[in-house]
C-alpha cells in the first residue's frame, strides 16, 4: 500500500511540475473547470504508476515520456514538434532534478539513501523535484532554449525529429537506470555495444548528409557564377555590337555598289533592333542570377526562332535579389530555369512557338508568370509525380524536382492555370523590400 501511495504522490507532482512548465512554454493556459482535464490527467497518472510495477526498468522513463507526450497534445493542442520539444525538456528537468536531490541527500547532507524514510523520503524528493521543475520553466533562458530548438528543427522531417527525440530519451532512461540500479558485467557490455552501434549509425548518416550538403552548396555557387556570367555578357555583347555595327557603317561607306549598302543599311537597323529591344527587356530583371537565367533561356529563344515577350513592372526593378539568400536565389533561379526548359520543349513540339514571360509585385510577393501554347493534354494533378510529361521523350523529372525544391523552403508558392490552349506556370517568392 505505502508503495502505491508514494507513487500516486510521485506522478502527481511530475505531471503538475510538467504540465507547469508546458504552461509557460506556450504561453497558454489550462481549463481547470473542465472535467475533460481531470480525466486525462487521472489517466495519465494511473498510466505512470502501472508503468513503474509492471514494465521493465530500462523502459520506464520512455514509456512515462510517451505518456505525457500524448497528455500534453490533448490538453495543449499544439503541433508534433513542439509537443516533442516541451515534453522532453519537461522530462530532463524532472531527471534534473531528481539526481540534483538524490546528489544533495548523498554528499551534502550525508545520508544513505536506502536509509531513507520510505514515505517521507519520497514526499520531501517530489517537492523538491516540483519545486526545481517550476524554476526551471520561469527561467528566461529556458523558453530561449526552446525556442531556439524549435528553430534549429523547423525544416527537419518530422519523422527525424521522433527519431532523435527518442534516442535521447532511450540514452537517459539507460544512464539513470545504470544509477539506479546495480548491473553485472555482461549486462553492461552488452548495453554499451547497443548504444555503440546506434551512434555510430547517427554518425554516419550524418557525415552523409554533410557530404551531400557539401555537394550541393559547391554546385549550387557554380551555379550563381555562371548565371553572374551571363549577366556581364548582356553588357558586353552590348557593347560588343555596338562595335559590329560601326565596323559595318565604315565598310558600307567604302562601298559603290548600291545594292550592297541598302543590304548592310538592313543589317544594321534590323540588328540594331532586336539588340535593343532584347538589352532594355533583360536589363529590367534584377540582377543576383534572375536576370542571367532568363537572358540565357532567351538567346535559346531567339536561336528557335521562338517569339517571346519579356514585361516587367516597375516595381519589380526596385527589388534587390542581394538580399536573398543564396539558397532562396539558387532555388529560383532553379525553378525558373525548369519552367522555361519545359515552355521551350513544348513550343519545339508546335507551330504556334510563343512564350510569354512576365515579372510583378503582389502582395510583398516578386511574381514570375511562364506561359505557352501547348497541344495535348495536361493533367494538372499529376505534374508533380516523378516521370510524369506531356511529352513522349521519356523526360518528366523537372516538374518533380520543382516540387522537392518548393519543400525545402517556405518563401515559395507555386500555381498553375490552363486556359484555352495556354500552359501558365506562376511561381511567388516572399520579398523584404520592393
Amino acid at each position: 500500500m505505502g508503495d502505491v501511495v508514494n507513487n500516486l504522490i510521485g506522478s502527481l507532482a511530475i505531471l503538475s511540475a510538467s504540465l507547469y512548465m508546458w504552461h509557460v512554454l506556450y504561453d497558454d493556459s489550462l481549463n481547470f473547470k473542465s472535467i475533460r482535464f481531470y480525466i486525462i490527467c487521472l489517466i495519465s497518472m494511473l498510466l505512470i504508476i502501472f508503468n513503474y510495477f509492471y514494465t521493465f526498468v530500462f523502459v520506464r522513463i520512455i514509456l512515462v515520456t510517451i505518456i505525457f507526450a500524448f497528455t500534453n497534445k490533448i490538453l495543449f493542442n499544439k503541433s508534433i514538434k513542439k509537443t516533442i520539444v516541451s515534453t522532453i525538456l519537461s522530462e530532463f528537468s524532472i531527471c534534473f532534478s531528481d539526481l540534483l536531490f538524490g546528489l544533495i541527500v548523498l554528499y551534502v547532507l550525508k545520508i544513505d539513501l536506502d536509509k531513507l524514510p520510505q514515505f517521507y523520503g519520497t514526499l520531501f524528493a517530489n517537492i523538491f523535484v516540483f519545486m526545481m521543475c517550476v524554476g526551471f520553466a520561469r527561467f528566461k533562458i529556458t523558453k530561449k532554449f526552446y525556442f531556439s530548438l524549435l528553430k534549429l528543427i523547423d525544416k527537419a522531417k518530422r519523422r527525424k525529429v521522433i527519431f532523435f527525440a527518442f534516442l535521447i530519451i532511450f540514452s537517459l532512461n539507460i544512464l539513470l537506470a545504470l544509477i539506479y540500479f546495480k548491473l553485472n558485467t555482461y549486462s553492461l557490455v552488452f548495453i554499451n555495444a547497443v548504444m555503440i552501434l546506434i551512434y555510430s549509425y547517427v554518425v554516419i548518416k550524418n557525415f552523409e548528409t554533410s557530404s551531400k550538403n557539401e555537394l550541393m552548396r559547391t554546385e549550387n555557387n557554380s551555379l550563381m557564377r555562371s548565371l553572374n556570367q551571363y549577366e556581364d555578357m548582356v553588357d558586353r555583347q552590348r557593347v560588343d555590337n555596338h562595335e559590329n555595327k560601326n565596323q559595318l557603317l565604315i565598310i558600307r561607306n567604302m562601298i559603290k555598289d548600291k545594292d550592297v549598302v541598302k543590304y548592310i543599311d538592313t543589317i544594321v537597323k534590323d540588328q540594331k533592333e532586336d539588340d535593343e529591344a532584347l538589352y532594355t527587356k533583360v536589363k529590367t530583371i534584377p540582377s543576383g542570377g534572375l536576370q542571367g537565367i532568363i537572358y540565357q533561356k532567351m538567346l535559346i529563344m531567339k536561336d528557335e526562332n521562338i517569339l517571346f515577350s519579356l514585361d516587367v513592372s516597375r516595381d519589380v526593378r526596385k527589388i534587390d535579389l542581394d538580399n536573398f539568400s543564396m539558397e532562396d536565389n539558387y532555388r529560383l533561379c532553379k525553378i525558373i530555369g525548369v519552367f522555361l526548359d519545359n515552355a521551350i520543349e513544348e513550343s519545339r513540339c508546335i507551330d504556334d512557338k510563343r512564350i510569354m514571360i512576365s515579372l510583378y509585385v503582389d502582395d510583398g510577393s516578386l511574381v514570375v508568370d511562364i506561359s505557352n501554347k501547348f497541344n495535348g493534354n495536361i493533367e494538372i494533378d499529376k505534374l508533380d509525380e516523378e516521370r510524369y510529361t506531356t511529352k513522349s521523350d521519356g523526360h518528366g523529372y523537372g516538374l518533380s524536382l520543382v516540387k522537392k525544391i518548393l519543400s525545402e523552403s517556405n518563401n515559395f508558392q507555386n500555381e498553375r492555370s490552363i486556359r484555352k490552349d495556354i500552359f501558365k506556370q506562376t511561381i511567388k517568392v516572399k520579398i523584404k523590400n520592393t
